[in-house]
């Protein structure tokens, strides 16, 4: 089955984000979009996707999450709430799609909302800095029990630190103090590592998306690491 879907809502947070995100739909931009494959090239079969969602109270650190967090913890966290478009973010993220390999998106704004529209999003940022220096940022959107990971981008001078994976710690940390109950990073892509990253806050807990018989009335199953490759 391959399908993808876009609606364009004039509001998406509370419980109306919550529900969107329990069905498999993920933000994109000002949109929300569901898919269950990645479509490429013509000449190219598209890959098929998994979303992928945490229970927050199930999660506890690991010991690669407490080495992580030891690398990075001489630095300083700030949390933007709500989250607005900083020129420092902008040379930060054009700093950091240059050097990775990345078919991303072309800014932080196609990312989330244009700076002269209404953003439609609860949408916050954890901004992490080394002294003055800004050198990662994480970008959320928030419903009334979860949060979706929208954009993560960092220094690449800071590679060494795992900021990606710092992103989502910090991201989980803000879930807990929250109360919040689910945790959507995104998805996996079968039979492409890059996006493996997402599982290891626990691939054990992970739970992935089921859009059978049909996209609006899934299932969420344990994840498996068979689906990366099967």
């Amino acid at each position: 089955m391959h399908y993808y879907e876009v609606l364009k809502p004039t509001e998406c947070t509370g419980d109306i984000f919550d529900i969107l995100l329990s069905l498999g739909w993920y933000p994109m931009g000002q949109t929300i979009f569901t898919t269950s494959h990645l479509f490429r090239e013509e000449d190219t079969p598209p890959a098929r996707v998994h979303w992928l969602r945490y229970p927050v109270s199930s999660l506890a650190d690991k010991i690669s999450h407490r080495r992580i967090r030891k690398k990075n913890n001489s630095f300083t966290i700030e949390l933007a709430d709500p989250f607005i478009h900083r020129v420092e973010l902008n040379e930060l993220y054009e700093k950091y799609i240059a050097a990775v390999e990345f078919d991303g998106y072309k800014s932080v704004e196609k990312a989330t909302y244009r700076s002269d529209e209404t953003n439609i999003y609860r949408s916050k940022a954890i901004l992490v800095r080394d002294g003055d220096r800004l050198i990662s940022c994480g970008i959320f959107h928030q419903g009334a029990v979860s949060v979706a990971s929208v954009l993560h981008f960092y220094d690449p001078d800071y590679r060494k630190y795992s900021p990606g994976k710092y992103l989502i710690l910090k991201t989980l940390d803000y879930c807990r103090k929250e109360g919040l109950e689910w945790y959507y990073p995104g998805y996996v892509i079968r039979g492409n590592p890059k996006m493996d990253y997402k599982l290891f806050l626990g691939q054990d807990k992970a739970q992935y998306y089921l859009p059978e018989p049909n996209p609006l009335s899934g299932t969420w199953l344990p994840f498996s690491s068979d689906l990366l490759t099967l």
